[in-house]
């Protein structure tokens, strides 16, 4: 039974839509453990992040190429950029601040639908901001030799070069189906409450 014929079985059964709704520590601890879902989740991130950061910046000062010294720092910028939109995007609403007006299942909603948005949207905020940088580092060791030395890369090179966006492509589409699961969810609130 889906949660759309259950909610209207409910409601025909009982004569009242909040028949259909689990008992109120359930939902709260359904909404606890997505938040801290949330929070591990941009725990680890942060923590990633931060090795991306010192990792590429340590690497824009000892690189022997200036174009892979560039293209280093533009990932270390790009990474302190995703971690600042991870922070503005993806952080948990709290609660007590955010949620002190609203029923429990529409403040979970609302975050539901927050984190969804982000998800969807991991593309540019994400991803995005570290290609330029990849671009001129994976380019830094052609640009560091004299243009009639230049040579298509090797099958191997080329394997090797397109990897990190593999990589990416597999990112985006996680993230795209997790966002199909939070959204599965908002349909079962909206089902509940409607």
């Amino acid at each position: 039974m889906t949660p759309e014929e259950f909610a209207r079985d409910s409601w025909h059964r009982d004569g009242a839509a909040t028949a259909a709704l689990p008992p109120i520590e359930e939902l709260r601890a359904r909404a606890d453990k997505f938040r801290h879902t949330i929070a591990n989740r941009n725990l680890r991130e942060y923590i990633a992040g931060g090795f991306v950061i010192v990792a590429f910046a340590v690497m824009a000062v000892l690189a022997p190429f200036v174009a892979m010294k560039i293209g280093a720092a533009m990932v270390a910028l790009g990474a302190a950029y995703v971690m600042w939109q991870l922070r503005r995007r993806g952080t948990p609403l709290d609660p007590a601040r955010e949620g002190g007006a609203l029923s429990l299942l529409e403040f979970q909603r609302r975050e539901l639908v927050r984190q969804r948005d982000a998800l969807n949207s991991v593309f540019s905020w994400y991803l995005l901001p570290l290609v330029p940088g990849m671009l001129v580092l994976m380019a830094s060791p052609m640009l560091a030799t004299p243009v009639e030395q230049w040579a298509l890369p090797s099958p191997g090179m080329a394997i090797r070069l397109a990897a990190p966006f593999a990589v990416f492509f597999g990112v985006w589409l996680l993230n795209k189906w997790a966002a199909g699961q939070l959204q599965k969810q908002v349909d079962e609130i909206d089902a509940l409450t409607a």
